[in-house]
């Protein structure tokens, strides 16, 4: 699940903070090991929601039925989003509820992000076509809500920010791209699907070397790089790069010098489009211009042999 996208940013973020704290190799790896396993569990707590929203819609209809003076519509209600079939095969057939009652990802006072969810979710005219519609919902149709939900709520809902922030200082960040690894097993979903197979936590055991090692060289040879870009660049563009900029350059940089079966214009496609999400408009640009200027002259030295 945690591919090389997440790795590099990952990589991004605990460089900038390392740069700021100056902590020893053991915390910085702690953190990283932290931080990428707080992205699995992520990924287990958005599966689990599913489940979990649903049970909260569940007991707003059983209270609404068991008032003293029920309407109609609530003595008989609508009993499709509850009873749909996505959330039976993750209720049933998978170790997920599991997996997030053992790391504490759910508490009690979760009611008030739950409610938050379905009052969008109510909002949705996907889902008031599914909830309208004359004939039962099939199992692509209940597939269908559940992949809605997550592409255009989950992302955009203000309370479950709350909620992840307060949960794992991770989450925040994480959360559009972990969408789209649930989207992914979603997608793997049938209705003949015995048991709910969830991603693995790291693509290959090549990803987890990738990992840890990519955060090595960068804080190992850190103020190296920055001394690179400062020479690189002009004296007065020097004193005016932004750090951020910086950390994304001294990962490009060790990526590209460290790691031959990675073409480098892969690495510098990756973290140029990275720059475009920390930093200014102008930033790609520049970072392009001084990564080439570094990488060009490292072939001239011989300190790269690989391919462009």
């Amino acid at each position: 699940m945690i591919n090389r996208l997440l790795i590099r940013i990952k990589t991004i973020q605990l460089v900038y903070a390392n740069i700021q704290s100056d902590q020893p190799r053991f915390i910085c790896d702690e953190e990283l090991t932290h931080s990428l396993e707080s992205s699995y569990q992520l990924y287990n707590y958005l599966l689990g929601l599913i489940v979990k929203v649903t049970d909260y819609r569940f007991q707003q209809i059983e209270t609404a039925r068991n008032k003293y003076l029920p309407t109609c519509e609530e003595r008989f209600p609508n009993m499709r989003f509850v009873n749909n079939q996505v959330v039976k095969l993750i209720r049933e057939n998978s170790a997920i509820l599991e997996y997030c009652e053992e790391h504490g990802l759910f508490s009690d006072f979760d009611t008030e992000t739950y409610r938050a969810i379905l009052e969008k979710i109510d909002q949705n005219p996907l889902y008031m076509a599914y909830m309208s519609q004359p004939q039962a919902p099939t199992f692509e149709q209940d597939l269908k809500l559940w992949k809605e939900i997550f592409n255009t709520i989950i992302p955009s809902c203000d309370k479950l920010d709350e909620t992840l922030e307060e949960k794992n200082i991770y989450w925040n960040d994480d959360l559009p791209t972990i969408v789209q690894f649930v989207v992914k097993t979603l997608n793997s979903l049938k209705p003949t699907t015995a048991m709910v197979k969830t991603l693995e936590m790291f693509n290959s055991e090549d990803d987890e070397k990738f990992a840890l090692s990519l955060y090595h060289y960068a804080i190992d040879e850190c103020h190296e790089y920055m001394e690179l870009i400062d020479k690189t660049a002009d004296n007065w563009e020097a004193n005016r790069i932004a750090m951020m900029e910086k950390v994304i350059m001294i990962c490009a940089l060790a990526e590209i010098k460290h790691f031959p079966d990675i073409a480098i214009r892969i690495s510098l496609n990756e973290y140029i489009e990275l720059s475009k999400h920390y930093c200014t408009a102008d930033s790609a640009r520049f970072i392009n211009g001084i990564l080439d200027r570094i990488v060009s002259q490292w072939k001239t030295e011989g300190l790269v042999f690989k391919a462009q």
